[in-house]
Parts: C-alpha cells; structure tokens; sequence
C-alpha cells in the first residue's frame, strides 16, 4: 500500500469478507470525540477502498462513549440489512482479537502475522520461553540488578575470540544474572537447569560444526532460544543475551581455555 495508505485497512480475513480496522487510543482529553472521528475516517475509507467485506470489526482499547456509540449506531442503520450496502458492523476490544482471532492461528501463522512472537526456534528449549517473558519485565530500576553481577570472565571470552559486539551483549545480560538464578530456583523440575545447559551445548557444538565464524555460532545460539526474529525487540534481545550470557559464564557452552592460558592466544573460531 506503502505512499498510498492502508485504505482504512488494518487486516482482512476469510476472503476478504471481514475488514479489521485498529485504532489505539492515547489521549488523555477529548477521548470520545477522538475515537469517534476515528471509527468513521476508518469505515468511510474502508467502504471506499474496499468493496468485498460483509462485516467491519473496529478493534480498540478506548472506551466507547455517547459520541462514537451513537455513531456506531448510525453506521449499523445505514447498512442494515436489505440496504444497498449491508454491512455487520462490530466493536471489539484487544482481548476480543486475541481470544476470537489471533488465539485461533497456528504459532507459525501467528508469527508471520506479528513477527516477534516469543518463541524457542529448538522445541527442546520451549520452556524457557516463560524465562524470556519475565526477563522482558524487568525495567532494570531494581537494585538486584547491580548487587549480583557476575564477575566477567574476559580470559574466556579471549580464549574464544568474541567479537565486541557479543562482548557488549553478554556484558549487558549479566546484569539480569540474579533474576536467571532465582527462576531456576523456583522451578518444580530441580533438573531443568542443568537439562537446559546440556541442550545449550549440543546446539553450539552443532553450530560450531557448521561454521567458522565465532559471530554465526553466537547467532545461531541466539535464535536457539528466541527464534531467528528475536531482536525485532529491544526487551527481548536483551533477555536472549542474558540466558545465553549466564550459561556462557557457568561454563556450558564456548570452550574453556587452559589454566595456564593468560590472553587467549589459542582461538579455535575466525571472526572474518
């Protein structure tokens, strides 16, 4: 649609017989009058651009006043049936798309809808998806944060040749350490951390087998536990680093140098 706008479209489904428009309301003044100028710009151009839907679902999270209900009141009359026009014309609120529609889909087809859905790409680390959730809530104000940071082991990072932006990465999810401890702790399963940390390393030996290159077996860590899109979001990328960090740091995965290994002079990966 690109310079030419949606048409008033937010999706379509079944054939093109049910026209979604969104509308995400923010103000804090004049809210009913906003969202009833809203309701009718969507639906004046969805009937203009789009000439095969039967049913219009307006998707919002704004309470529905006197002034957009008694517009939404006129919509319904103006295209009852046996109009020239017939049209059901409907009003749901967030939870009504996630339990009537979205819930419906297919984890695939949910995530080609909206990229970015949480998700472990290797099925073997799907429950670690509820440890990705609550690592996204944290806002990183807490003091725990800072108390238990785990000492940075640059010897190993050396010794497996890390480029700086991993570095970087791993720097900043060590910073959620505490947090990974403590939902282990909290699991019923007393064996899920170490089952995990085995799963991690099957998945690098076998990225290390495939490539070279430290930065695409450091990638193909990642997307291991949070899929191939998971930095399409800044929290997300974030709780991937810091699980991933966390059983770097607790020797699970990368290679341990030797004791006597001082700056990591044997490095077992290109970078180029």
């Amino acid at each position: 649609m690109g310079k030419h706008g949606d048409g008033g479209c937010d999706g379509l489904a079944d054939n093109g017989s049910i026209l979604y428009a969104c509308y995400g309301q923010r103000a804090t003044t004049g809210v009913d009058q906003k969202t009833k100028d809203k309701l009718e710009s969507d639906f004046a151009r969805g009937l203009a651009c789009w000439d095969g839907f039967s049913t219009w679902r307006f998707v919002t999270n704004a309470l529905l006043g006197p002034t957009p209900t008694q517009s939404v009141l006129a919509l319904r009359q103006q295209h009852a049936p046996g109009t020239q026009r017939p049209i059901t014309i409907e009003i749901w609120k967030v939870d009504d798309l996630w339990w009537q529609a979205a819930n419906k889909l297919t984890p695939a087809q949910l995530d080609e809808v909206i990229p970015g859905v949480p998700h472990a790409e290797n099925v073997e680390l799907a429950d670690l998806v509820e440890l990705i959730l609550s690592l996204e809530d944290v806002d990183g104000d807490g003091p725990d944060h800072i108390e238990s940071i785990r000492p940075v082991p640059s010897t190993k990072m050396d010794f497996n040749n890390l480029p700086e932006t991993a570095r970087a990465e791993f720097n900043a999810g060590r910073l959620l350490s505490a947090r990974i401890d403590k939902w282990f702790s909290e699991q019923a399963d007393p064996g899920l951390r170490d089952e995990k940390a085995q799963r991690f390393r099957v998945i690098y030996e076998e990225a290390r087998q495939a490539t070279r290159d430290v930065r695409e077996v450091v990638r193909q860590v990642y997307g291991a536990l949070g899929g191939q899109d998971f930095d399409l979001s800044t929290k997300r990328a974030n709780a991937v680093y810091a699980v991933t960090a966390y059983f770097f740091d607790s020797c699970d995965i990368f290679e341990e140098p030797p004791a006597d290994n001082a700056g990591g002079e044997v490095r077992y990966v290109a970078t180029n």
